[in-house]
């Protein structure tokens, strides 16, 4: 009886659908709301698209957002656009990875750095006094596909060459 396990053939076809379950779940975290923000009652979703506002529905893209109807932002606003852009350049990354070569790597810090980014936007609102309040959903959910998928290969950032820490 063989081992398949040591089968160069099937660790590919393992490995290949790794990667694929990897996209599917990041395509899911690009549809699902990253913060959602209570500002005097009212309720908006922050999504990698635009603000979905509840009271009325209406979606403003993002693009709308920082081009057409803003001028000047405060830093944590613009924090929404920085980790919106770290966290496309990380799925372009993992989207390459399926035909070539993925230095995870690099991945595993664009979700960490645009976590960090959805847990600044939110904590912005947290300043602003009472009546605000945010909920950074896109720094969990981009940490814990960190922690899932990513998490030897950005630990291994720490490491030198000879495996030494």
């Amino acid at each position: 009886m063989t081992d398949d396990s040591s089968d160069p053939a099937s660790e590919a076809a393992a490995e290949t659908t790794r990667r694929y379950r990897r996209v599917s779940v990041l395509v899911a975290v690009a549809l699902a709301p990253w913060t959602a923000v209570s500002a005097n009652g009212f309720v908006s979703w922050f999504l990698p698209i635009g603000i979905v506002n509840l009271d009325p529905l209406e979606l403003t893209t993002i693009f709308e957002y920082y081009f057409l109807f803003t001028r000047t932002l405060p830093p944590y606003l613009n924090a929404w656009g920085s980790s919106v852009v770290l966290f496309a350049v990380g799925l372009v990354s993992a989207l390459v990875g399926l035909v070539w070569r993925e230095d995870a790597r690099v991945t595993a810090s664009m979700f960490v750095f645009a976590g960090l980014g959805q847990l600044v936007f939110a904590l912005g609102f947290f300043r602003r006094g009472p009546g605000y309040a945010a909920v950074p959903i896109g720094t969990l959910l981009l940490w814990g596909v960190v922690w899932r998928y990513y998490r030897t290969d950005l630990l291994s950032i720490f490491r030198y060459p000879d495996g030494t820490e």
